[in-house]
């Protein structure tokens, strides 16, 4: 379960948004259209998003965590028919959510730090108790392709294909990461496949783009490669890497020894711009 990011904006309600437990009686639930047993309460996970108007449920597994399809209902559907829960939301939700995110963030450190056995071994752990949580399904497949375990990257990836929460502009730079490390190992369809993902979530990024260029250089189809690059220069004309790429090209063209483009700072910065390494000093 992924919560978004802090924000200070409120629902054009004007409220402050939502986020907590919440629980219901079956019977009630099962008259609103819902799935159960007569006789039950049942309890969800509900987190109303910055900026809307509104709530997303999710049912608590029986180790609390937030699982399944989303579901969008009304404040006022979820202040009339369900009951708070804040005990429930404080001492257990809170606690197992915490967890895992301290699991993911130390499987990240290992695979930063190329332990990749040890990644995938707490990376699992997490999908163990949460089956969706995405940045634990992204790094679990990033831990794959680190190891060029293709098919096991595959499989991973296509699991998250099926997760909702994947889908949200949060998420842009891990299908991005996972983008370059499929060009890296030679998958390039697949990688197309997931920077178009990401460009669905973000079109406005001209690393992005970058990434698409490259891409489609590698794959040696250098028209489709410059008009992705006019498009990034486009979003942003002093762009040094899209500029140095787009030289580069324009210096094989004329049939001269081209330079790589040079690395600069924009290289290294963190996600959104998450930038794909220049091509090669010789062309295909």
């Amino acid at each position: 379960m992924q919560q978004p990011p802090s924000s200070q904006a409120r629902p054009r309600s004007g409220h402050k948004p939502v986020k907590g437990v919440f629980s219901i009686e079956s019977q009630k639930f099962l008259g609103i259209g819902g799935i159960g047993r007569a006789g039950q309460r049942l309890f969800f996970y509900a987190e109303q998003p910055a900026d809307s108007d509104q709530v997303f449920m999710q049912r608590l597994s029986r180790d609390f965590i937030p699982t399944g399809t989303r579901r969008a209902i009304s404040r006022e559907q979820l202040f009339t028919q369900y009951q708070p829960e804040p005990s429930i939301y404080l001492n257990k939700v809170v606690p197992v959510m915490r967890r895992l995110e301290e699991a993911v963030s130390a499987a990240d450190g290992h695979r930063e730090r190329q332990e990749l056995f040890a990644a995938e071994f707490e990376y699992k752990g997490v999908l163990q108790l949460d089956e969706e949580h995405v940045r634990a399904a992204f790094g679990l497949g990033l831990t794959y392709l680190e190891r060029q375990e293709k098919h096991n990257a595959d499989v991973v990836f296509h699991k998250i294909m099926r997760i909702d929460a994947a889908f949200t502009p949060e998420h842009k730079h891990l299908f991005n990461e996972f983008g370059i490390q499929m060009r890296k190992l030679g998958m390039y369809d697949e990688a197309m496949r997931y920077y178009s993902q990401a460009y669905r979530l973000c079109d406005t990024d001209e690393h992005l783009l970058y990434n698409m260029a490259r891409t489609l250089f590698e794959k040696g189809r250098v028209k489709s490669c410059r008009a992705m690059l006019g498009q990034a220069l486009r979003l942003n004309p002093e762009f040094p890497e899209g500029r140095a790429f787009l030289a580069y090209l324009e210096s094989l063209a004329r049939g001269e020894a081209a330079t790589e483009p040079p690395l600069s700072a924009a290289t290294l910065e963190k996600p959104p711009g998450v930038l794909d390494e220049p091509p090669p000093a010789q062309g295909h």
